[in-house]
C-alpha cells in the first residue's frame, strides 16, 4: 500500500469506490431530502447507544440551508436511523462538529454562521440532552468566552479539566476577505475547570498560512501537543506543545506528519497514541489513503502503521462526493470516532460526502 512501506498489509474489502481494511457499515446516505453530508461525530451515549450529528442541507457546504441534522444507532453501529432535523436557525447556516459524552450530561456544540461570509463569523452554541440524544434543549452560548470561532473534540485531562480545540478567523490584510490568501485560520482551546459551568480561550496559534481542524492530546500530565491542519505546498501537519493544561502554547512549527490538507484525529489509546490520517507526498497531495499510525513515544516517532480505506484501483477518481448537485469532489476522506475501553475498539467514521462509512478497529491491532 503507497505512499511508504507499511508494517502490517491487511486484506481490503471494496464497498462501492472505496477499499476498507475494516468491515464497513453504512452510517449514511444522501437522498432526496438530504443531499449531502459532513463531519459525522459518532459519540456512546450513557444508554449504549452511539450518536452522531451530520452536517446537511443544500447541496454542499457551505449552503444557505445547512442545517444539524442527528442520527443515531442502538445496535453498536450495524444499522442506523434515517437523520433527522436538530437545528434549524431562522436566518443563518448551521453547522454541528462535536459531541461531548465525558459528562453525566452530554451536550453537542454547533456554529451558525452567515453564508455570504463563509465562516469568518461563527456563532458557537452547546445544547444538552437527558434523554440519550432524543430530545434536546434549547442552544445556549458557551458560558465565559465569545462564541467566534469552530469547536472540535473534545479530551478530558488528566487533572480532571475539560480542554477542546477551536479555531477562528483573523483578517491579516484585506478585511472584507473570507478566504486564503487575505484570511487565515488561528487555532487555540477553550478551558473549563468547574465541569463546563465556565470556560476560559487560550492559545492564538498561528501559522504563516491557512491552518485550521486543530486536535489536541495529553502526553504526559500538563504536557499536550496540538497538531493542526495546514493548507500549504510541505503538505505535512504542523504542531505546538502546552506544559501547562492548555494555558498557553509554544510557537507552531512543520511536523514530519504528511497531511494532504484534510482533517484527521487522534486518540489516546492505552497509553499510545492512535492517529488517524490521510497520508501522501509533497508531490502527490490526494486524500485516497487513510492509515493508522501508532506511537508509544508521545508522538515521536511512529512505530506502527496500519491501512484503514483507500480508493479502489479500478476507480482511483473520487471517494463518493459530489458538490454543487453533481460535480466530483475528488478524494474528501474525513474520520472522526471515539475509543471504547470497554469494547476495546476503536469506532470510526468516514465521511465521503454522500455517504458515511462505520468501522471498528480492534485495540489488539493498535496495541
Amino acid at each position: 500500500m503507497q505512499p511508504g512501506n507499511r508494517n502490517q498489509e491487511k486484506k481490503m474489502e471494496h464497498t462501492d469506490r472505496i477499499e476498507f481494511a475494516y468491515p464497513a457499515t453504512l452510517m449514511f446516505k444522501a437522498d432526496d431530502r438530504f443531499l449531502f453530508g459532513r463531519e459525522p461525530t459518532p459519540r456512546r451515549m450513557p444508554d449504549g447507544s452511539i450518536v452522531s450529528l451530520v452536517y446537511t442541507g443544500g447541496t454542499k457546504e457551505p449552503h444557505p440551508d445547512n442545517v444539524a441534522a442527528v442520527i443515531r444507532s442502538t445496535d453498536d453501529g450495524a444499522s442506523w436511523s434515517k437523520p433527522e432535523l436538530l437545528f434549524k436557525h431562522p436566518f443563518r447556516c448551521t453547522w454541528g462538529t462535536e459531541l461531548f459524552t465525558e459528562t453525566s450530561r452530554p451536550f453537542a456544540v454547533f456554529q451558525t454562521f452567515c453564508h455570504e461570509t463563509t465562516y469568518a463569523e461563527l456563532r458557537a452554541f452547546m445544547t444538552f440532552t437527558d434523554d440519550n440524544g432524543k430530545s434536546w434543549t434549547n442552544p445556549v452560548s458557551i458560558p465565559g468566552v465569545p462564541p467566534n470561532f469552530s469547536v472540535r473534540q473534545g479530551k478530558v485531562l488528566s487533572d480532571g479539566s475539560w480542554l477542546f480545540p477551536v479555531y477562528w478567523l483573523e483578517q491579516r490584510s484585506d478585511w472584507t476577505a473570507c478566504n486564503a490568501p487575505d484570511a487565515f485560520y488561528t487555532s487555540g482551546v477553550i478551558r473549563s475547570t468547574d465541569g463546563g459551568k465556565t470556560f476560559s480561550l487560550h492559545g492564538a496559534v498561528a501559522t504563516p498560512g491557512h491552518a485550521w481542524e486543530p486536535e489536541v492530546t495529553e502526553l504526559e500530565p500538563g504536557h499536550l501537543k496540538m497538531f493542526v491542519r495546514y493548507e500549504h505546498a510541505d503538505a505535512v501537519l504542523w504542531e505546538s506543545d502546552s506544559f501547562d493544561y492548555g494555558r498557553s502554547w509554544s510557537t507552531a512549527r512543520p511536523s514530519a506528519i504528511p497531511n494532504p490538507g484534510t482533517k484527521f484525529v487522534i486518540y489516546k489509546i492505552r497509553g499510545r497514541h492512535v492517529l488517524v490520517n490521510n497520508v501522501c507526498t509533497p508531490e502527490r497531495r490526494e486524500r485516497d489513503v487513510l492509515e493508522l499510525w501508532i506511537s508509544n513515544d508521545n508522538c515521536a516517532n511512529w512505530s506502527k502503521k496500519l491501512p484503514l480505506a483507500r480508493l479502489n484501483k479500478e476507480n482511483p477518481n473520487t471517494w463518493d462526493g459530489f458538490w454543487d448537485g453533481g460535480e466530483a469532489l475528488p478524494q474528501a476522506a474525513y474520520p472522526h470516532g471515539f475509543a471504547d475501553d470497554g469494547e476495546e475498539k476503536l469506532y470510526l467514521a468516514i465521511d465521503s460526502v454522500r455517504k458515511f462509512f462505520f468501522l471498528k478497529v480492534p485495540y489488539s491491532d493498535l496495541l
